[in-house]
């Protein structure tokens, strides 16, 4: 076995070598020293246009349980995984991204064009907030729940068998809420709170469970670091239920889950879009490590670090609107502002608002990088 994961190691494509405990210590002290950089993920085009070579859309792909996988399919999933962690050391993360995504069956997904000059397929897909697969108890009964996690976590397993010495993988399983109202579809969600409150209870208790056996299992890799839940609470005036109602329902499931990562010993990000801000100090309680998604329109990112950067890590924050339609010299000042406000005192980690997009020119995605190793070289003497 030990002879089978030094076949299948990688070696780090550049003289920067990956670190995750300095990721650790950058989102969980206040220990100053470089900046480093990370988010989320990154979507598979602009990987790809990072390498220059084709990459596989591995969302899609593990995303759809009926699809049947052929050995194609897993060459290219291999070959994917091995993208993923080059494009991570390239740009300079301590960490890779994995998904350990959860097949849900039937969740109703609307296509329209796509206005980026960025993405060259042209068309964008989002979800149907006004219906979902569960609208009803005998829709819960029928509905195919998941229960293969060994399969759900493969990805996320070969990738971890796979990073270089000093990487780990932040693992990425979804969110209590997101599941739940993807389930429902917002809106019916919004309804049943009122009329069928038990329905609502009885989805969140299985995703909760799902999410936790899937995060349990993967933990158990010596290289898995932790997890990065993507759960979107808001939007930009407030969060989409009340905030009594995700401290009642949601937030306590989090808990759980934040509690496994960390008696595993990893940390748990926690990526929340939206102006969630009214749960803020329920976040900080439950003792999530860092916190990445901002907006500046709803919280720039300096005034979320003054009022929370002592409690919490921040991740992120160079706004997604000067990322994708700046100038290199905008992406750059914006940048040396968030370092100037954020970084000197640690418990920051350089990255964009939300994610690195397929819609963001790869040109500003490079100066927010570049500008980040410069700002490192002015105050500390190096870039990392």
């Amino acid at each position: 076995m030990d002879l089978f994961r030094a076949l299948l190691k990688m070696k780090a494509p550049s003289e920067r070598k990956p670190d995750f405990e300095r990721f650790r210590r950058a989102i969980t002290t206040s220990e100053p020293g470089p900046v480093t950089v990370g988010d989320i993920f990154a979507d598979f085009e602009t990987v790809g246009n990072f390498l220059r070579e084709p990459v596989l859309d591995y969302i899609k792909l593990a995303g759809d349980p009926d699809l049947k996988i052929t050995f194609k399919d897993l060459w290219w999933g291999y070959k994917y995984v091995g993208q993923t962690i080059r494009f991570c050391c390239l740009a300079g993360w301590d960490y890779a991204f994995g998904y350990s995504a959860i097949p849900f069956k039937g969740m109703p997904v609307q296509v329209a064009g796509n206005t980026s000059r960025e993405v060259k397929d042209g068309k964008r897909g989002w979800l149907n907030d006004n219906r979902g697969p569960i609208m009803s108890w005998d829709d819960f009964e029928r509905y195919p729940w998941p229960n293969n996690i060994q399969a759900i976590n493969a990805m996320s397993r070969t990738m971890a068998k796979r990073v270089p010495d000093g990487m780990k993988v932040m693992v990425i399983p979804g969110g209590v809420f997101e599941w739940t109202t993807w389930l429902m579809g917002l809106v019916p969600f919004s309804y049943a709170l009122a009329d069928q409150p038990e329905l609502v209870d009885a989805i969140i208790e299985k995703v909760t469970d799902l999410i936790s056996r899937t995060v349990a299992d993967i933990m158990t890799e010596p290289n898995v670091g932790g997890v990065f839940m993507g759960d979107d609470l808001g939007f930009f005036s407030g969060t989409f239920v009340s905030p009594g109602i995700l401290r009642e329902k949601f937030l306590p499931r989090t808990k759980q889950i934040v509690d496994i990562t960390h008696n595993a010993g990893g940390v748990f990000v926690l990526h929340s879009c939206g102006n969630m801000y009214s749960v803020m100090d329920d976040i900080v309680e439950m003792g999530v490590d860092a916190k990445h998604s901002f907006e500046d329109k709803i919280m720039p990112v300096e005034k979320v670090y003054e009022k929370w950067g002592g409690k919490i890590g921040i991740i992120g924050g160079v706004d997604m609107d000067i990322m994708a339609k700046g100038t290199e010299d905008e992406v750059r000042d914006r940048t040396r502002e968030v370092l100037e406000r954020c970084a000197i005192k640690g418990r920051y980690v350089l990255g964009t608002g939300n994610s690195v997009a397929n819609y963001l020119p790869l040109r500003n995605y490079l100066a927010m990088l570049d500008e980040g190793r410069k700002w490192n070289r002015e105050n500390f003497g190096r870039e990392y």
